[in-house]
């Protein structure tokens, strides 16, 4: 019989699964599956101790805590066989005790008394219709311990299905009990990661060499912990929108790579694609050079662009970078500069070549519940930034910057805001918040019957805004929050009208 031999390209893509790269488009009409009865989840360890929720911290903390001096060992995260119930909005189960592993994730937020979990169930589950019923493996559950009104990750989620394209997650708020025990109010989230149904991105194969793959990306200052990264090499000055200047080349955060990679020849591949990239930026917005990649990816020469904007849209979406600027300008993250900003550029058959900022995430310390424009006034995205413990002010999110001073790009930010006014997207954020205080008093109140964080600002290192930590219950703490977002969307209007 005569064989046939497929050519490598095609052998190529066996190792691949291509997604159709159409990004979801931002949704002002999209409503939260918030129902008037707090769902319930019910995690049974087969151990039957709660340890392995209630003692990990995240090796990076321990770690950063010893050069304090606080001599700590305390057990890294590990996964604990679990089953898990769900009991919906309607008193239904929904889930009747899926076989699953939990454990607790995150970084700085390890340390609090009540942790962030991650729940990975051994067959895919849809959880109370959220992302429109789409089953998936993994789950977190975020606990808003520094977030007295338990609706900032809701909020900014919320304001990314309305503001943003490409993906970004879904949410709820649940009780949760671990083996039987109430463990109090979290907002229940999907996992960041790389799929069909969530970051669409190409993704590969274990084994799979070569460079023709989705990347999924953080900016991320614990890079230096991750297995897989690489860092952002640059050297210059940006200057922000108030005409002060960053060294960026004293930048802290590097990239982490979060999508699956299995060759260090993809992990060059990105590392020289993200700083190419970075180098046209700076050229094109800061000496008026403008450059490209040649046909391979692998150097840059002069583009045929005849102004910036035309030189950047061959690799960023335009569209995703200004949505990012506005979200971030509303919520005024403390972390942007440092952590938990992503991105995507997808190399595969499917993908169109440009970096994407999309999945948008960790919102506990935004929107005013740190000293950061803490009155709602006050530019904060493209600003010559403090740390988050307000010792310094060297930092900034490069991305964020480079082209504030464009008017190209603040004629985009304008116009995106128009439409952001036109749906009256602050008044249905104000009503979600409302809705949540609300129907779910009594389970706030249960939570603080457990962990009594509300009002103790020491919890938390001392954090939180004076504003915010005034505030005795969630219904203060809600106020508080339900004022700053009138206070910032009347600020930004006045800027950008």
């Amino acid at each position: 019989m005569k064989k046939f031999l497929l050519p490598l390209a095609l052998l190529s893509f066996t190792s691949l699964v291509a997604f159709p790269q159409k990004k979801t488009a931002p949704d002002p009409n999209f409503k939260p599956g918030i129902s008037a009865n707090i769902p319930v989840i019910k995690i049974s360890s087969k151990s039957g101790n709660n340890d392995f929720v209630a003692k990990p911290v995240a090796s990076v903390v321990t770690e950063k805590r010893k050069t304090w001096g606080e001599i700590k060992d305390d057990p890294v995260p590990y996964y604990e066989e679990c089953k898990v119930t769900i009991v919906d909005g309607n008193k239904a189960t929904a889930i009747d005790n899926a076989e699953a592993k939990v454990k607790v994730r995150g970084n700085w937020t390890t340390s609090y008394d009540k942790k962030p979990l991650r729940i990975r169930f051994k067959e895919k589950q849809s959880i109370l219709g959220m992302n429109e019923g789409k089953k998936n493996r993994d789950w977190v559950l975020m606990a808003s311990y520094k977030d007295w009104s338990f609706s900032r990750d809701a909020t900014g989620l919320y304001l990314a299905h309305m503001i943003t394209s490409g993906y970004k997650s879904d949410f709820r708020l649940a009780e949760v009990y671990v083996n039987n025990k109430f463990w109090g109010v979290y907002v229940l989230a999907e996992l960041q990661e790389v799929g069909k149904e969530r970051v669409n991105i190409t993704e590969v194969k274990k084994g799979y060499k070569n460079t023709d793959i989705g990347y999924f990306l953080e900016f991320d200052g614990y890079s230096y912990a991750e297995k897989n990264k690489f860092d952002f090499k640059a050297v210059g000055n940006l200057k922000d929108i108030n005409g002060d200047t960053v060294d960026i080349s004293k930048l802290e955060s590097g990239y982490t790579i979060k999508s699956n990679i299995t060759n260090p020849s993809q992990v060059k591949f990105i590392d020289n694609y993200v700083n190419g990239v970075w180098q046209i930026c700076y050229e094109a917005a800061y000496n008026k050079k403008y450059l490209e990649f040649d046909k391979d990816y692998k150097n840059l020469v002069k583009s045929k662009a005849s102004n910036a904007r035309e030189c950047v849209s061959k690799v960023i979406d335009i569209d995703s970078m200004v949505e990012a600027y506005i979200l971030s300008e509303i919520v005024c993250d403390p972390d942007l500069y440092y952590s938990s900003f992503y991105f995507t550029a997808d190399f595969g058959p499917e993908g169109n070549k440009k970096i994407y900022f999309e999945a948008p995430w960790d919102f506990d310390s935004t929107m005013g519940n740190k000293n950061f424009c803490a009155d709602g006034k006050g530019l904060h995205a493209a600003v010559k930034q403090w740390d988050v413990s307000h010792w310094e002010q060297k930092h900034c999110n490069p991305w964020m910057m480079v082209f504030v001073n464009e008017p190209w790009f603040q004629s985009a930010v304008k116009a995106k805001w128009k439409t952001i006014k036109a749906g009256k997207t602050v008044d249905k954020l104000l009503a979600n918040i409302d809705f949540i205080t609300k129907n779910y008093a009594k389970s706030f109140t249960e939570d603080q019957k457990v962990w009594a964080n509300i009002g103790n600002n020491e919890l938390v290192g001392n954090e939180l805004d004076k504003e915010s930590a005034k505030c005795k219950n969630q219904k203060k703490a809600a106020d508080r929050l339900k004022k700053w977002l009138k206070a910032r969307f009347a600020y930004l209007d006045s800027v950008w009208k």
